[in-house]
């Protein structure tokens, strides 16, 4: 598993045929094709404002991951995806080995849409598939079948896709273990280079969260949780889906080097309404509201918030991003990259930590144990 030092660029579709039950993404049940037009049109007059920005040396940056996410980018027609995939192309100055990623929902493509996406130059496909059991699926409010997911997949290979990744979610209520055994069971007979596994959060502002409160269901006991993730991990890693991250799994090789990105701290550009960036030592993101993002005269109105990283916000987010990897951080590129001595900055509180069980060691090496990936947050937040 390699990082690289090349830009990374996001492209935020919001556009969804339905709000999922569970979602709080930036995303809009709009199904009227001139509204998908307009965007892409506000996405491309985006690119081109952001195309004077440079690496610290002055130089173009050299782009090696795209990802179109959202959202649903599958449900708006695959034209409108050549298009923006046309004007980045012509903008930015694109790794002839980028990785290009669009993210799937099953019920939004056919075998001519997967064929038009790898013709545009995209790669890698993300399926949501979420589950494999028609009652979750209706539970999540999703629009498609177990039956979508596989002829998803079928169409991708078939249209010449050699890297796909598939998304599950554990922990849906009324669903045991053994309902969990068989989602991975049917992901893992499909044969995808990544999955990605996810526990069902309940956020505050979804339907999801309103039916809780109003007592529709109880969420299932964090033990059985947690029985769900280790089993993943052990059953994902004797079918050669090795771990990598805290919720996600790959074939050798097959690692997502965008989403490697963001745990690396390496650059990455934002693209439309509620999109975030990482550029030059700042973080930034746009509006997100689709009105006031598509009303937006200039980047710098597009723009909702920005903050200048200081040299702790770098220190601390290198550790606790870097920490979401299961090969941890090396304490010695810590030294390299801020000028500080670890155990300066940070012995106290890592001490601590691996007196707890939660972090260990390893030469120059500081990774979660098994233990610290369930309570992940709580040895995130010793950084902050």
């Amino acid at each position: 598993m390699t990082t690289s030092k090349g830009l990374g660029l996001y492209f935020h579709i919001p556009f969804c045929a339905r709000k999922c039950r569970y979602c709080d993404f930036v995303s809009f049940p709009v199904s009227d094709a001139g509204a998908h037009l307009e965007y892409i049109l506000k996405i491309i007059y985006e690119i081109r404002a952001k195309r004077p920005l440079k690496t610290s040396g002055g130089a173009a940056a050299l782009v090696d991951t795209v990802y179109i996410g959202g959202g649903t980018p599958s449900y708006i027609d695959a034209a409108l995806i050549t298009e923006l995939l046309d004007a980045i192309y012509a903008t930015f100055n694109v790794d002839e080995k980028a990785e290009l990623t669009i993210e799937v929902n099953p019920g939004t493509a056919d075998a001519e849409k997967f064929k038009e996406y790898r013709s545009a130059g995209i790669n890698r496909v993300s399926i949501g598939a979420q589950s494999f059991d028609a009652g979750t699926l209706k539970f999540l409010r999703r629009i498609h079948s177990p039956e979508d997911t596989v002829g998803s997949v079928e169409d991708a290979r078939a249209a010449g896709f050699g890297n796909i990744n598939l998304d599950l979610i554990f922990g849906v209520p009324g669903r045991e273990l053994a309902a969990w055994k068989n989602d991975l069971k049917a992901a893992v007979g499909l044969d995808p280079e990544h999955l990605s596994f996810y526990g069902l959060q309940i956020e505050d502002g979804t339907p999801l969260y309103e039916d809780f409160i109003c007592g529709d269901f109880e969420p299932i006991d964090e033990l059985e949780d947690r029985g769900m993730y280790h089993f993943a991990k052990g059953y994902l890693a004797n079918r050669g889906l090795f771990q990598y991250e805290i919720s996600n799994s790959a074939k050798p090789g097959y690692e997502s080097r965008h989403n490697l990105k963001y745990w690396s701290m390496e650059p990455y550009l934002g693209f439309g309404v509620g999109a975030h960036s990482y550029f030059g030592g700042r973080r930034f993101s746009n509006k997100g509201g689709l009105k006031e993002y598509l009303e937006a005269k200039d980047e710098g109105e597009m723009t909702d918030w920005a903050h200048d990283n200081t040299l702790s916000d770098n220190m601390s987010e290198y550790i606790f991003l870097g920490l979401r990897r299961t090969a941890g951080i090396e304490l010695s590129s810590f030294r390299d990259k801020f000028g500080r001595d670890f155990w300066e900055v940070y012995g106290e509180e890592t001490e601590g930590l691996i007196g707890r069980g939660l972090l260990e060691k390893t030469g120059e090496t500081l990774r979660l144990t098994s233990l610290g990936l369930d309570l992940a947050n709580t040895v995130f937040s010793e950084y902050v």
